[in-house]
């Protein structure tokens, strides 16, 4: 009986050693990755991120570009304006001079068709009296004075208008070569981008099982990471603004309608030039946005920039502008702007980013 009772013992022991090694047999595969498979999934991760990283520097420049383009085309209209300005002036004076001369030339007529006659105006003067002789001379020599002045005058404002008008005519020369420069770097900028969202595509297609297995594991990660801190941590005001999307308390109405406005735009596509409702630029958005407290602004963000008072950084208020070189967004508080980004992009609320060049206050 004891060897039986042994023999079971060690039966189950062996069992239990067996079942052990069975099941670390089948994990290893299970949680243990290559390091030369590790290493191919960081070799195409890495060259992905920096594929999409020239792709988003590809759209802030785009974007900056449609800034300038804006402003280019808002010269290029002021321009085209004072040429028809000038060209109507030069119209109106050229028809006053005109008028001039054919009352001059029908006075000079009636002079000499009357000649000492009883017809009417100068012709009725008495000319047997020399005295009367001299008035009607003096009457006409101080008429022709006037025209002559007139004449002169309108001469004078003619040239002035001609030279507005040559003056214009080359800032819209300026203006049209600006654009079209701009139009061109504008064409490479984006032949580079689809050449680079092209081989980002290929990575991305030799890479899908990979990434997506990388990418699930790492945004697992981040999820238990993003939970234990917020136990740790509670959300602040600023962090509750952005997560439900609402907006911050306004200093007044006026800047209340506009923050209501632009929150209500949050996740609309970026589109070149776009004012809404369906998408807009970084400059629509703000002048959009503006607009619902009555204050307008050129679309444009340099000349947004130059229009209204500046404020520091420092001092920032909710619905004041934020500036980088080229583009511009609004502030929400907690040190965010909402904006709208580039092509590919939708309206968003992100953290302000280093290349501020200036915020103002419109109203």
């Amino acid at each position: 009986m004891i060897e039986l009772r042994w023999d079971r013992r060690a039966l189950r022991l062996l069992c239990l050693t067996l079942a052990a090694l069975v099941v670390a047999t089948l994990c290893v595969p299970l949680f243990h990755v290559p390091a030369a498979h590790a290493a191919e999934i960081d070799d195409k991760r890495a060259e992905a991120a920096a594929l999409e990283a020239q792709i988003a520097d590809n759209g802030r420049k785009l974007d900056a570009l449609n800034e300038k383009i804006n402003s280019a085309q808002l010269a290029l209209d002021a321009a085209n304006d004072a040429i028809t300005q000038a060209d109507a002036g030069v119209a109106a004076a050229q028809a006053k001079t005109a008028e001039i001369r054919a009352a001059v030339a029908a006075r000079a007529a009636d002079i000499y068709m009357s000649g000492g006659s009883e017809h009417s105006g100068i012709s009725q003067l008495d000319t047997t009296s020399a005295q009367d002789l001299t008035t009607r001379q003096q009457y006409t020599d101080l008429a022709g004075q006037r025209d002559k002045h007139l004449v002169t005058d309108l001469t004078r404002a003619r040239e002035q208008l001609a030279q507005k008008k040559a003056d214009a005519v080359s800032a819209r020369a300026v203006a049209e070569t600006q654009r079209a420069q701009i139009e061109t770097v504008k064409a490479d900028v984006q032949a580079g981008d689809a050449t680079q969202r092209a081989l980002l595509g290929q990575v991305n297609g030799s890479i899908a099982e990979l990434v997506a297995q990388a990418e699930a594991a790492r945004k697992a990660q981040e999820a238990a990471d993003a939970a234990a801190r917020l136990k740790l941590q509670p959300v602040t005001p600023a962090q509750q603004q952005l997560v439900s999307a609402t907006p911050p308390p306004a200093p007044s109405a006026k800047v209340g309608a506009v923050l209501a406005y632009a929150y209500a735009q949050l996740g609309k596509p970026y589109c070149y030039a776009g004012v809404g409702p369906q998408c807009f630029d970084c400059s629509g958005l703000t002048m959009m946005a503006w607009a619902q407290a009555g204050v307008y602004m050129s679309h444009g963000s340099n000349d947004q920039l130059a229009s209204f008072p500046r404020v520091s950084m420092s001092q920032l208020q909710p619905g004041d502008l934020v500036f980088w070189d080229g583009h511009v967004g609004i502030y929400v508080g907690g040190n965010s702007v909402l904006h709208a980004p580039y092509t590919g992009t939708t309206l968003q609320i992100t953290a302000i980013w280093p290349g501020v060049i200036g915020a103002v206050r419109p109203g």
